[in-house]
């Protein structure tokens, strides 16, 4: 009798672990709207893109684009406040730890 519920047991469970499940819709914050559509407006967004990063249990917005001579000027807190490295987040800590990467917009993308 035990075995039989240990069976239907891992049976639930192997059905409710492999439903298929819509990977959640990373958006584009409201405040950050603005500054995509500067870019788009410029002409030359070319190579532009906006990457969502987890760090410290928080989101990081990183705008970015390939003719720019710095790679991490544009790194926005998920309040909309612009990363002022070595006040608001050490730079080094913030490489090391940030993950889960979430590509949310690339120049010509409809915003």
């Amino acid at each position: 009798m035990a075995k039989k519920i240990f069976y239907i047991l891992v049976l639930v469970m192997a059905f409710v672990s492999c439903e298929n499940r819509e990977p959640l819709t990373v958006e584009t914050p409201e405040w950050l709207t603005p500054r995509l559509l500067e870019l788009e407006n410029s002409g030359d967004c070319h190579g532009c893109t906006v990457q969502r990063w987890t760090y410290d249990d928080q989101f990081y917005y990183h705008v970015y684009c390939s003719y720019w001579s710095c790679l991490d000027c544009e790194v926005y807190h998920y309040d909309g406040k612009l990363v002022v490295w070595g006040e608001t987040v050490d730079q080094a800590d913030y490489e090391a730890n940030k993950h889960r990467p979430e590509k949310i917009w690339e120049c010509g993308d409809e915003l």
